[in-house]
């Protein structure tokens, strides 16, 4: 009966039975392929190793390696399944925070519940990504700092600045998190006898938590961004000088504030069903000007303060398409320490009300809930976790004529190529210039080692003059036409796929009707065996817009030459690729 009464406790009390089936779910949920840009790199690294775009993510690529033996069949499965692994941890550690701040287990179940089934999490915290470890950081920061965390004194310091170094070897923005952090520091300094000894141990343990930076010393090239060799590289990498320092992507575009503001209330919102999320934040209000320990929960207001609205304010993404996808990862942190006061919120309902659930039966409908909430996401989440991002890109693979060259820039393009390329061993015979980082020298002199020569540039499309040195060295090229609109306009070229192949300047085109025939028979061979995305569904939208451009464009060319037809025809096939 005791070793029964034990097993009810951790699995009700402690959220383990919610984490239980949060994992399971998850691991169906994780998909066997590449589905965004940055996914499939990390894809990449955690098969053969190596450093991420800037800040290097260090801690992850890490783990992912430390995973990599899971036996699965593609190296974006592993990388995904792992992910999934530490995202239902995370789902635990959320409970025992939030039951750290003062909720019950009841209102820990269903604050975890809610997070766990929100859309964006199931979507983020499914793929292979640094934002599940970065949550279950952030998670673990809230639980050891919260007035009745599980350690006092010299323990409770030394565990948060581990914690904080960590985090930052993950991913930057675990340092947004420092008002709470630093707060639970300067508690646990005051719980020891001394100052000394606590905040020592804090700062001991901090730099330690930084040492997987260290790897990127030794962390092998092939498939790296750039090369750290010296204490200045790593600086660079870790304040992420190839986007500017200040900014969080490369080439990024201003967005009003107002705009940023209106997309984070709408992703919050929708993370915790609007109305608790209004229960969260009166419960926060009210915490910060009665009750006990005012000082942490003022703390906790700041730490979500600067890592939701301040944050987005700065973050100038795009709010739809890629773009809103791209930002809404970024943008998870702030729901993490919403849960907080949303728990406390739910436990002063339930305080007030006559009617108590059993902690068992307040369990059960926690997973229930999270059930519901991810019956009615699956349907998109089956289309942005399909093969529509995958296939697109060994459609483009497969098109290429022998020992091509192609330039592109849209990241999916380019880290998918490289996955491909270097995990999977798809076409090693061409080569993919991701020409949104030619601007790096590093960049440039690993491709001259593969014979492709590229001039330094300060961003923009390609030169005449860089397309005619490509032409010159007897190898097809093949260019992104929306990127690359200088050299479509001014050499001749045609559809191959989904990318243009240049031609010298003088060449004559092939007929149009062998281009429209290669066009039919490459994609009979395509891999288009998925759902047909819908038009919001970001990359997987994308991946089809690009068929249905190519067929857009073949259905002109016909008309203008009098075949209205074979236009007409070429127009349906791009109408039934276009995202729904």
């Amino acid at each position: 009966m005791a070793l029964w009464d034990r097993f009810a406790r951790i699995a009700f009390e402690r959220g383990a039975l919610l984490g239980l089936v949060v994992l399971m779910v998850y691991l169906w949920l994780a998909p066997a392929h590449i589905v965004a840009g940055d996914n499939a790199e990390f894809s990449t690294l955690g098969a053969l190793g190596g450093r991420a775009h800037p800040s290097g993510y260090p801690l992850y690529v890490l783990f992912l390696r430390a995973m990599s033996w899971l036996p699965l069949d593609s190296a974006a499965h592993r990388a995904s399944v792992a992910t999934a692994l530490l995202a239902a941890i995370h789902v635990v550690v959320l409970h025992a925070a939030c039951r750290a701040w003062g909720a019950r287990a009841a209102a820990a179940a269903f604050t975890a519940a809610i997070f766990a089934g929100a859309p964006i999490v199931l979507r983020v915290h499914t793929e292979a990504d640094v934002f599940a470890l970065n949550s279950l950081v952030a998670s673990a920061i809230l639980l050891v700092a919260a007035p009745e965390g599980p350690l006092r004194g010299t323990r409770r310091a030394a565990l948060l600045g581990l914690i904080g170094g960590l985090g930052l070897a993950n991913n930057l923005t675990a340092g947004l998190l420092a008002p709470i952090g630093i707060w639970g520091v300067v508690r646990g300094a005051r719980e020891a006898s001394s100052w000394v000894a606590p905040l020592a141990l804090a700062l001991v343990a901090f730099v330690a938590g930084l040492l997987p930076y260290a790897y990127l010393f030794v962390a092998p090239d092939a498939a790296s961004w750039g090369p750290v060799d010296s204490f200045s590289d790593l600086a660079d990498m870790f304040l992420r000088k190839d986007y500017g320092y200040t900014s969080h992507l490369p080439g990024g575009t201003t967005i009003p504030v107002t705009t940023s503001l209106g997309a984070h209330a709408m992703l919050i919102g929708r993370t915790w069903l609007w109305v608790p999320l209004l229960v969260g934040l009166g419960a926060l209000g009210l915490r910060c000007v009665r009750g006990v320990d005012r000082s942490a929960w003022w703390m906790l207001a700041a730490s979500w303060v600067v890592c939701g609205p301040v944050f987005a304010s700065m973050l100038h993404v795009e709010t739809h398409g890629v773009g809103g996808y791209i930002g809404a990862r970024m943008q998870i942190l702030s729901a993490v320490v919403l849960a907080i006061p949303i728990a406390a919120g739910f436990e002063e309902m339930a305080e007030r009300s006559t009617r108590v659930l059993s902690v068992r039966s307040a369990a059960i409908a926690a997973i229930a809930m999270f059930a519901a909430l991810v019956a009615v996401a699956l349907p998109r989440l089956a289309r942005v976790h399909g093969r529509a991002v995958e296939a697109g890109v060994s459609n483009m693979l497969v098109a290429m004529p022998p020992s091509s060259i192609a330039l592109v820039t849209s990241e999916d393009l380019c880290f998918g190529a490289r996955y491909l390329q270097l995990a999977r061993g798809v076409r090693p015979d061409v080569t993919v210039v991701c020409w949104a980082i030619a601007t790096r020298d590093w960049y440039r002199e690993r491709i001259a080692a593969d014979g492709v020569p590229l001039t330094a540039t300060s961003g923009g499309p390609a030169s005449i003059a860089q397309a005619a040195a490509l032409l010159a060295t007897g190898r097809p090229l093949l260019v992104e036409a929306v990127a690359q609109e200088p050299i479509v306009k001014k050499l001749p070229n045609y559809p191959v796929g989904v990318l243009r192949r240049v031609l010298p300047v003088g060449t004559p085109l092939p007929p149009l009707g062998w281009i429209v025939d290669r066009q039919r028979a490459l994609f009979e061979v395509f891999d288009l065996d998925h759902p047909r995305p819908s038009v919001d569904d970001d990359f997987a939208a994308v991946a089809h817009k690009r068929y249905a451009a190519s067929w857009r464009d073949l259905s002109r060319a016909l008309a203008a030459a009098g075949d209205r037809e074979g236009a007409a025809a070429a127009f349906d096939v791009g109408r039934q690729l276009m995202p729904d």
